[in-house]
């Protein structure tokens, strides 16, 4: 994660404070969860607030701590082969040493079951499962995952092997209390559903989603056919020397900025100038900046 930003600079309009954030985000994270809200509306929210989404520094699967690539989620990243409506949710590409690690991530209404009242796992769910079972199959094909490194990480690090992890964020936590009382014996049935958990995946729900200091600073992204580009940048957003190729690759920022909220017009500008700085920026001078920040 790049840092706060430094205090070189007093007058730089500043960027609200991890915690600011954190208060103005979570009551409405938590009123939109409430409200029973149908799938649309929570992929909008999360597309707009990428530190609740799961995976970006290596809280799934074997890897991850070098971060994702480019700085971000993809939103609804197509597959190619597969239909608009088998593509994951969002996906992180994240990057260790020996592994590059897409996690597909699939997320259904809040709320949702996973669990009839006679214990039976729900329609919904076996549903949601079928599709972790396509993007499964789509990257066992050595075809496909040529398609994926070209598409998503240009060829880089052909040495590292492969290995997607699946996530399934699906219902609320209250399912499994015996309070809410849908079930008798709802340890029972949690214990189900980790035993129904196959390989490289992750079962969650919507309450465990919360902010990640660690994603501050990172973006959602769109695979589009001109390349990836920026969806929604955070209000915690700050820009430095690891910006650069970033930058380059992802171009434009201005509409994504544009929604941007809890910052000022003043921040908006200064990150927009900043940005188009390291877009235009040589090799040379990042060197020099290394010790600058923003």
């Amino acid at each position: 994660m790049k840092t706060a930003i430094a205090d070189h600079d007093p007058d730089r309009p500043q960027p609200p404070s991890w915690q600011e954030y954190v208060d103005w985000l979570t009551p409405r994270w938590d009123a939109l969860l409430a409200s029973d809200p149908a799938e649309p509306a929570v992929q909008s929210f999360l597309e707009q607030h990428p530190c609740l989404i799961p995976g970006a520094h290596g809280d799934v699967g074997p890897g991850g701590h070098h971060g994702p690539v480019l700085g971000g989620v993809f939103a609804e990243p197509p597959l190619q082969g597969l239909d608009k409506h088998r593509r994951p949710d969002f996906m992180w590409i994240t990057r260790s040493t020996s592994l590059i690690t897409p996690i597909c991530i699939e997320i259904e209404r809040p709320g949702k079951h996973w669990f009839t009242s006679g214990g039976v796992p729900t329609a919904q769910l076996t549903q949601a499962l079928d599709q972790l079972t396509d993007w499964k199959v789509w990257f066992s094909e050595s075809e496909n995952q040529a398609i994926f490194r070209k598409q998503y990480i240009a060829g880089e690090h052909e040495d590292r092997q492969l290995l997607p992890q699946y996530v399934l964020i699906f219902g609320r936590q209250r399912e499994f209390d015996r309070s809410y009382g849908r079930h008798e014996r709802p340890d029972r049935l949690r214990k189900k559903r980790d035993f129904m958990r196959r390989e490289n995946e992750f079962f969650m729900t919507f309450d465990s989603l919360r902010p990640d200091a660690q994603d501050s600073d990172l973006l959602t992204l769109r695979m589009s056919s001109n390349g990836p580009r920026v969806l929604a940048v955070p209000p915690t957003f700050t820009t430095g020397p690891s910006t650069q190729d970033d930058a380059k690759q992802l171009k434009s920022i201005e509409d994504a900025l544009s929604r941007t909220p809890l910052i000022t017009d003043a921040r908006r500008a200064h990150i927009r100038k900043r940005w188009e700085h390291w877009r235009n920026e040589d090799d040379s001078a990042k060197i020099r900046e290394l010790q600058l920040g923003e």
